[in-house]
């Protein structure tokens, strides 16, 4: 296993040991929601925020072919691998994913 993949396997293990349980599936999140009528919004937004992150990382890593991803290319696939994830619940908010890709390319290699 690449360094990358064992980075990205560590992050995900992370969501599961939080205070804040990390939904699965999207339709976990959405039964949450809908369970907690209005109240305890803000671990709602936590909840929602871990599971985008866990989005991202597993589209990253179902999409990582070794091949295609080198030191030149890595930050705009990153890039694109966290805009499809973030844009598939949260097309009306915006966010760097440029700056983001950067500074978890940053994190992972020390650059």
């Amino acid at each position: 296993m690449t360094k990358t993949k064992e980075f990205i396997q560590a992050q995900l293990k992370t969501l599961d040991n939080g205070f804040v349980a990390t939904p699965e599936t999207r339709e976990n999140l959405e039964a949450f929601a809908r369970a907690n009528n209005g109240s305890s919004d803000i671990i709602l937004m936590q909840m929602a925020i871990q599971y985008g992150y866990r989005l991202a990382l597993e589209t990253v890593l179902e999409t990582l072919p070794e091949s295609r991803v080198n030191a030149d290319t890595r930050v705009d696939f990153l890039e694109n691998a966290l805009s499809y994830a973030w844009n598939m619940g949260r097309a009306a908010n915006t966010i760097d994913m440029r700056d983001m890709a950067q500074s978890t390319i940053a994190d992972m290699f020390g650059e």
